[in-house]
């Protein structure tokens, strides 16, 4: 000890410096939690290659809807000009008018596919923020830590991952019907 540090402002130095070291060893494990360098599962790119599934999903729907209901329309303007007869007519407008409500409606996926968009944008900023951590407090670092299995919901034996993305080795609808037996 120096003249200048009592053994009072010398211990609680040392008990500051621990909680320092234990704060960051927590954090080391935290990100390895999420980012570790030996982990079998990238969890940011599988959330986002989830995230962009739904938007492509979705957009592939949406365009099945809007061109069944234009073709439906079609139909009707077709129709409604061969039957000549009041109150049929009146029932074709409303058809047209439902189909121009189904139009309408299919913005949502424009508007989904945006969103996400912004939260897959702000998801490659926490990676980014992440993987810059893991080279501030060293790689070797995180990767002397263990490997955290992905808490997977298991049903009968069976991993329930959810939808499999293109390319990505799913469960065969036998396992699937074999849980309902």
């Amino acid at each position: 000890m120096t003249e200048n540090i009592t053994k009072a402002q010398y211990d609680e130095l040392s008990r500051q410096i621990v909680q320092l070291y234990e704060y960051m060893e927590r954090i080391k494990s935290e990100i390895a939690t999420v980012k570790h360098p030996n982990a079998p599962v990238d969890h940011f790119n599988k959330a986002a290659d989830q995230l962009d599934a739904i938007v492509q999903a979705t957009e592939d729907a949406t365009n099945t809807i809007m061109e069944a209901t234009e073709s439906t329309s079609d139909i009707i303007e077709k129709l409604k000009g061969k039957i000549l007869v009041d109150e049929v007519s009146a029932d074709f407008d409303q058809v047209i008018e439902n189909s121009n409500k189904v139009f309408e409606a299919c913005t949502f996926q424009d508007i989904t596919g945006q969103r996400i968009g912004k939260i897959v944008k702000t998801m490659n900023l926490l990676e980014g923020t992440l993987s810059s951590l893991v080279v501030i407090i060293g790689k070797d670092s995180i990767a002397a830590l263990p490997v955290h299995e992905e808490d997977k919901m298991v049903s009968g034996g069976v991993t329930m991952d959810g939808p499999a993305l293109d390319g990505e080795e799913s469960v065969s609808q036998a396992d699937i019907d074999a849980l309902f037996d």
